[in-house]
């Protein structure tokens, strides 16, 4: 079994974050909602993952708001927000952290972008949304439930696990991080 993991970082424990998860060949997604970084890692890692990727910067920039990493990704079409930006810099250390824990415990981890991983496969395989995405990859949604925005994005995080662990992604990668996106 190889379990892939998608979540979606709130960069406070009080907003929902959204965690995604397969556990191939099976190819049911199920998908759950916690706060607490408590709550993150222990949806994460039982059982442990091959590949998490995560929805927030997990790096710093050098100098000022924008990380170099960030720029390349505008340079694609693909724009990020500022990892040092009020809104985000919460989040960015909430990522940082959890990607320093998850690696050294034994767990690769990813920084994704969900957003760009949707525009690039829906263009790439002329399909309208994430339903349709997902049925295409041969995935299933456990019980069909109805999704928040977290668990799409948790989702689309672990569709950019999925390409990776196939080999079908591209690295834009800087001196200051790199980000993992469908090729």
């Amino acid at each position: 079994m190889v379990r892939l993991v998608g979540i979606d970082l709130a960069g406070s424990p009080k907003r929902p974050t959204g965690i995604s998860y397969v556990n191939l060949p099976c190819r049911t997604i199920r998908t759950r909602i916690a706060y607490t970084d408590y709550e993150i890692v222990k949806i994460t890692v039982t059982p442990k993952p091959k590949i998490v990727a995560i929805d927030a910067p997990l790096t710093m920039p050098r100098n000022g708001y924008l990380r170099e990493v960030d720029r390349l990704m505008h340079k694609l079409g693909l724009p990020v927000l500022p990892p040092m930006f009020p809104g985000m810099r919460m989040l960015t250390i909430r990522g940082v952290r959890l990607r320093n824990f998850l690696s050294e415990i034994g767990i690769h981890v990813i920084e994704v972008h969900p957003r760009s991983t949707l525009k690039i496969l829906l263009k790439k395989f002329k399909l309208s949304d994430l339903g349709e995405l997902i049925n295409f990859l041969g995935f299933l949604i456990e019980n069909g439930k109805r999704l928040t925005k977290d668990e799409q994005d948790a989702i689309l995080a672990m569709i950019t696990a999925f390409l990776y662990y196939k080999g079908d992604y591209r690295e834009v990668r800087a001196p200051d991080g790199v980000l993992i996106i469908p090729r």
